[in-house]
């Protein structure tokens, strides 16, 4: 009822509570131009039924059903509820009539002799630009037929071609009772004398509607509602980011998880879309967390467009590529980055000039494998957006200066801190666990040296990033880490409760499980797809403890958790952003939220490696730092 210009009803029936289930809509009904076109059958009580059976001719049987009928009105405008502030959405449903915004008729069976109600059950949304949705099934039009009972309800588009049949069906039985010529069925509208009483008694202004939580406030009530303000000052970042971006077309927002990147990147959609400088829209990433997010966003600000964009999927069990390529105006596709070589093949250089391509969590696209399949491609298109918390790829410069390449510097920064002193993100504790390592682990180190030393012999020499990656597994697997932890909780029990813990691979949180079940026994793995279901119920505050890796570093937004704990972290502070951003989010459920972030740090030793300990206690100072941010 937001989007269509016209909602026809037939229905057995009708209750002003279908006003609170409206509610969702009814700012955009008071706003707009939108008719609603009701039939309804008339709640008739034994009195009403008697005397219908008792009229001795078709003159009296007619005046007693058009009494009836405006009966059910006025009865509803003048009850005692209409003075309770909680039911004044009386006064809306007058103000429509009034206005002739809600145009109500009433049905009465005559097909049969002692004819039962009206019992017709379907619905049609016609929207501006000329689809039509048509309904049919058991609901009424009601509060407790919308959001309280069990119904059943078919649905029917125009625009599909095995639909269009049924929506054409549905529309002409509706007009033909409209218009009084269904046989066996009398329809008849209020009565001129009820539609000016109604006139006269309803609000001479269009009621108000409190946007916290939808109830219609009366022009002339005595009890004034203020409606709360909404703190935009808060998210005036994305305005700017927006600004940059469409100032030169092309760029990375460098935007920290939890900020609205997304958000950010539907205002920017918005606006090339109402300046007709839109086609199509791409929008790409990794990992079906992270898709799946991305279509639950996108598909509901399409619907809000002038014209809906379709909504196609290329990931997982989806395969909409060719659809998308084939009739690529008016269609967003959200797409697996590791599809994009496909796409770029089949899809005409002409049409990308007036296509918007979007890479989240940017950093992907700076892999080798992408750097060698998509190079040069980008520049193809209008308009190039990249997004991430940290666009560079520590350690990769080239993979880093592709991005830049590809889609343009970097336009707009908006970090942790910047999200922590403006109330976006929370507060939080840092609170360091201090480990050394075990001579079995020194002997893991010693085997990493000696394989750079037999590599380079052989004239094949390990890159710095190689011997970085294989020393820190060994410091991401350091055998006293899970003894210190157990020590820990042993004094601070609660930080197995709303808590990630990542560790570096699942071997090494096989270790964990014994000590956690000392404390809780709802706690669950999420290493693979098959444990997704453990997310959602982590999610719903079903578990509280979730061991996992890599899968949820990022994109996932899980308002209610509270603990970080850091068993494996990156030497990139890239990874590490990530996953503490998990915590970070605001609750507003829980205003006052602080979260708790728990890294292992290594404590130095005269022989160590002075770059490993050095990664360890970068991290160290930049969190402690970070965790004394304040929110102003």
């Amino acid at each position: 009822m937001k989007y269509c210009n016209r909602y026809r009803r037939a229905v057995g029936y009708f209750s002003s509570g279908a006003l609170i289930v409206w509610s969702g809509a009814l700012e955009e009904i008071l706003a707009d131009d939108v008719k609603i076109q009701l039939i309804i059958s008339p709640n008739l009580s034994i009195e009403d039924k008697e005397a219908l059976q008792r009229a001795l001719d078709e003159a009296e049987r007619q005046k007693l059903q058009q009494t009836i009928a405006d009966k059910i009105i006025t009865d509803a405008l003048n009850s005692p509820e209409k003075l309770n502030t909680a039911d004044v959405r009386l006064e809306l449903l007058a103000w429509l009539v009034a206005n002739e915004r809600l145009i109500i008729r009433f049905a009465f069976p005559e097909h049969v002799e002692d004819a039962g109600i009206f019992h017709e059950k379907i619905g049609i949304f016609d929207f501006p630009w000329g689809d039509t949705i048509a309904f049919t099934g058991s609901a009424n039009e009601s509060s407790m037929g919308h959001s309280r009972n069990y119904e059943s309800i078919d649905v029917y588009r125009s625009w599909l071609s095995a639909d269009k049949e049924r929506v054409k069906t549905k529309e002409d039985e509706f007009e033909e009772a409209w218009a009084g010529q269904a046989q066996g069925l009398k329809v008849i509208p209020l009565s001129e004398e009820t539609i000016q009483l109604i006139k006269i008694n309803a609000p001479t202004k269009k009621p108000a509607i409190s946007s916290k939580n939808k109830t219609i406030t009366p022009p002339n009530s005595r009890n004034k509602v203020l409606e709360p303000k909404v703190h935009e000052e808060k998210w005036h970042h994305q305005d700017e980011a927006v600004e940059n971006f469409l100032q030169v077309g092309h760029g990375v927002l460098e935007m920290a998880t939890g900020t609205g990147k997304t958000r950010t990147t539907t205002k920017i959609l918005s606006r090339l879309n109402d300046e007709g400088k839109l086609d199509a829209i791409i929008i790409s990433t990794e990992g079906t967390d992270l898709l799946e997010q991305w279509t639950r966003e996108i598909e509901p600000w399409s619907i809000r467009c002038p014209k809906p964009f379709r909504v196609l999927k290329h990931y997982a069990a989806h395969h909409q590529l060719e659809s998308f390529v084939n009739n690529c105006k008016g269609a967003v596709l959200i797409v697996s980055r590791e599809k994009l070589a496909s796409l770029f093949k089949r899809l005409a250089i002409e049409k990308r000039k007036r296509i918007i391509i979007v890479h989240d969590e940017v950093h992907g696209l700076g892999s080798p494998a992408l750097r060698q399949s998509l190079a040069g491609q980008h520049q193809t298109f209008g308009y190039r957006l990249g997004l991430s918390a940290t666009p560079e790829r520590e350690y990769d410069i080239e993979g880093t200066q592709f991005i830049f390449q590809e889609l343009g510097n970097v336009v707009f920064q908006f970090g942790l801190e910047d999200a922590i002193k403006q109330g976006i993100l929370c507060e939080f504790d840092y609170i360091p666990l201090y480990y050394q390592l075990r001579e079995n682990d020194k002997q893991r180190l010693r085997q990493v040296y000696n394989k750079q030393s037999a590599r380079a012999q052989a004239e094949n020499p390990m890159s710095q990033t190689e011997i970085w990656i294989e020393l820190a597994r060994v410091y991401k697997t350091a055998e006293q880490k899970p003894d210190i932890f157990a020590s820990f909780l042993r004094d601070y029990s609660q930080y197995v409760r709303s808590t990630i813990i990542f560790v570096d691979n699942q071997e090494y949180g096989f270790k964990l499980l014994e000590t956690i079940h000392n404390y809780t026994y709802k706690y669950r793995t999420y290493y693979a797809e098959d444990d997704r279901a453990n997310l959602v119920e982590f999610a719903n505050g079903n578990i509280d403890c979730l061991i996992t890796c890599h899968r949820i570093s990022q994109g996932i937004d899980i308002q209610n958790l509270q603990n970080v704990i850091l068993f494996s972290s990156s030497r990139a502070r890239l990874e590490t952003i990530q996953r503490i951003d998990r915590c970070l989010r605001v609750n507003p459920n829980f205003p006052e939220k602080k979260a708790t972030v728990i890294d292992f740090v290594l404590q130095s030793e005269p022989n160590e490696d002075k770059d490993i300990i050095s990664a360890d206690e970068e991290r160290y100072l930049w969190l402690s730092e970070l965790s004394n941010t304040r929110r102003k």
